[in-house]
């Protein structure tokens, strides 16, 4: 049997077919653009959810705290039990954090110095990070609203713009420290706030030495967990060496989560909808008796009708996925991804729509093979109907 014979019937069936066809391309089309958008808010989300959210630094942060008067052999005989738990991955003292003006006016208000939390990273936007051996350095804001009180207006600073300058950190009567701005960060993080400049911890320790003369007032220490989900458990046990502690927590992690289990469930809800969409299509190949009566009627095999169902619908189906990537762009770009903005911008789960070629790649490959089962069932669904029946339907 010539293609060229089978391909006129093609067309001659969409021709004829035009309602059923279009109904076809319609829902190929929706099935599309529901499935990438789908895919593309939830790989995203889930990587947010997962690494940013559930495995937070804050996450696995224990505290400790030691009075001054607590000698410190005592206090290091204690670091080292908490040091043999089979949860903790380190522990280190922890700076008090230091609240200072700046001498040469670069910036007006007042600002904290914070050291950068072992075991995480700020996200550098502009510029670099430190490393803790440096001395002398520090990483600002992205974005700095600044208040001079003698003019009393804010003004907004880039990080940026400030990179290369030197600050003259006025943190008491007589102590003046410079310090050389290397880069900015996100304080998407809640971890931190919008008015920290982070230093490395040992320059942190000698400024407090320097205001208080010689440290005093409590020794503090952090506690790092290698699981989020072990942290209870280390609690409970660190609690038998010495008063051990955890903040509260700086982000909703049940918040996020129910988030990411609603967009699980609306995804498989899509995909359920894509399925049973396709199962209707295979009824309604099944019902075209009087055509496949016909095909059979003038001696076409299996293979053949299966030919001309799976090509006419592939052809269309083709056709509909192109028009429906141009859909998922443009709703992604210019619906969904400023909603999400308005919602996570400026966030620790800043995130927006990604369509990647493999995602597109998964739903054309997801789609043909159920035009292919679908065609494939219902065209061999029609050798077990007697060919007389067939035609007497005619």
């Amino acid at each position: 049997m010539k293609l060229a014979k089978l391909n006129i019937l093609i067309k001659s069936s969409v021709k004829t077919r035009k309602l059923s066809s279009a109904f076809f391309c319609i829902f190929v089309i929706l099935s599309t653009v529901l499935m990438l958008l789908s895919i593309g808010l939830i790989l995203p989300m889930t990587d947010n959810v997962v690494n940013k959210i559930n495995n937070h630094i804050s996450r696995r942060e224990l505290e400790t705290d030691f009075t001054d008067n607590i000698p410190d052999d005592y206090i290091e005989s204690k670091i080292t039990k908490l040091k043999e738990n089979q949860y903790v991955t380190d522990v280190y003292k922890i700076p008090s954090k230091l609240t200072f003006s700046d001498s040469s006016k670069t910036l007006s208000s007042q600002y904290t110095l914070a050291f950068v939390h072992n075991e995480s990273s700020p996200l550098i936007t502009s510029g670099r990070t430190f490393d803790e051996s440096e001395t002398g350095v520090a990483l600002v804001p992205e974005k700095i609203k600044d208040y001079n009180e003698n003019e009393r207006k804010f003004s907004e600073i880039n990080g940026e713009d400030l990179i290369g300058k030197t600050l003259e950190l006025n943190v008491g009567e007589d102590t003046v420290f410079k310090i050389k701005i290397i880069g900015a960060y996100s304080t998407s993080d809640p971890i931190f706030e919008n008015k920290e400049i982070l230093v490395p911890k040992n320059d942190l320790f000698k400024y407090d030495a320097a205001v208080s003369g010689e440290y005093s007032g409590d020794k503090s220490y952090m506690i790092v967990v290698d699981k989020p989900e072990n942290t209870e458990t280390a609690l409970q046990e660190l609690s038998d060496i010495c008063n051990v502690y955890k903040r509260t927590d700086v982000i909703n992690v049940q918040t996020y989560n129910t988030a990411m289990y609603i967009s699980l469930a609306t995804a498989v809800l899509f995909i359920a909808f894509v399925i049973v969409g396709f199962l209707f299509f295979k009824n309604n190949i099944s019902n075209r008796t009087n055509e496949l009566a016909l095909y059979r009627a003038l001696g076409y095999k299996t293979k053949h009708i299966f030919y001309i169902i799976f090509t006419e619908h592939i052809i269309l189906a083709l056709i509909s996925i192109f028009i429906g990537i141009i859909f998922a762009f443009l709703l992604g770009n210019l619906l969904i991804n400023p909603c999400i903005y308005s919602l996570l911008g400026n966030t620790i789960m800043e995130m927006t729509v990604k369509i990647t070629i493999g995602e597109i790649s998964t739903v054309i490959l997801m789609i043909i093979l159920l035009l292919f089962i679908v065609c494939k069932t219902a065209v061999k669904r029609s050798e077990k109907t007697d060919l007389t029946v067939l035609l007497r339907e005619r």
